[in-house]
């Protein structure tokens, strides 16, 4: 197979994306290339651009603030048509000098040609080379956040935020529900993940009722939450507490959170829900 030379492989005659008439000298972006204008815009569009590893003495600008480090990450600003250390741009190399803060400065950078905003591969990027918060709320499209994702993903009381005294923005409550099977008297627990303040309970008879039965939420340590709520009724019926105590409805977390039946003779069959929302 020929292969012949065309070009040097790092200086070439295109037609520059960014900024619409380069001058010799200014830095410059070709699509997800960057590199430094050799020359001016000829009439037909073209510009010689040296798109190659290479030390250039270019003016900077700190747009960030703080300054920029002997060694920073430069990028290319298609708004401005300069070079920055603003992240939204194109990369562009590193500085070779620093720049005060909030100043322009000309310095010595070394243009190094990357990827800039291209679609990289699969497996190209793995996890481990996202940084903290990396992925930002306006990169997720509302599209992507779909049932079936939730669900795979437990979404669930754990992942809400608390409940704290005159708080602005809501929390999710979260149900906790206790199927009882008629039979003896029994108590039923679970272990919360989580310290959870118990706020409203209620039962439904799933079949009759039986005489002088009661449920009552409780603490692990057998302690009443709620009032005794009536289990005489008849099938469907719906009973809800009257009172919570207000020094035992916080259960911390791996605490464990009862439903007891008591008084009578056996238990109905009923579920009882409790609802609770998460406190520090």
């Amino acid at each position: 197979m020929n292969n012949e030379v065309i070009h040097d492989a790092w200086v070439l005659p295109v037609t520059v994306t960014d900024p619409a008439t380069p001058q010799g000298g200014d830095p410059c972006r070709w699509g997800f290339l960057t590199g430094v204008a050799v020359d001016d815009e000829n009439a037909a569009g073209v510009t010689v651009v040296d798109f190659g590893q290479r030390v250039h003495t270019l003016s900077v600008v700190d747009r960030g603030g703080g300054g920029i480090a002997v060694g920073e990450t430069l990028f290319y600003a298609d708004a401005t048509n300069d070079i920055d250390d603003v992240t939204t741009g194109t990369p562009f190399g590193y500085a070779m000098e620093s720049v005060g803060a909030g100043a322009t400065t000309v310095i010595r950078v070394l243009h190094v040609p990357g990827h800039g905003a291209a679609t990289l591969g699969a497996g190209v990027v793995s996890a481990a080379n996202l940084a903290a918060n990396a992925v930002v709320t306006a990169g997720i499209l509302n599209a992507n956040v779909t049932l079936a994702k939730l669900a795979a993903s437990s979404v669930d009381g754990s992942k809400g935020v608390v409940l704290a005294d005159a708080n602005t923005t809501g929390v999710m409550d979260i149900i906790h529900r206790f199927d009882i099977s008629a039979g003896a008297l029994a108590a039923k627990n679970i272990t919360l993940d989580r310290k959870e303040r118990v706020i409203d309970a209620w039962l439904v008879l799933t079949g009759a009722g039986v005489a002088n039965t009661t449920f009552t939420v409780e603490t692990g340590a057998g302690t009443a939450i709620t009032d005794a709520m009536a289990g005489t009724g008849t099938d469907k019926a719906l009973v809800r507490c009257a009172t919570l105590d207000d020094a035992q409805w916080d259960i911390a977390g791996g605490g464990t959170l009862r439903v007891e039946s008591k008084t009578g003779a056996t238990q109905p069959a009923a579920t009882v829900f409790v609802r609770c929302v998460p406190v520090a």
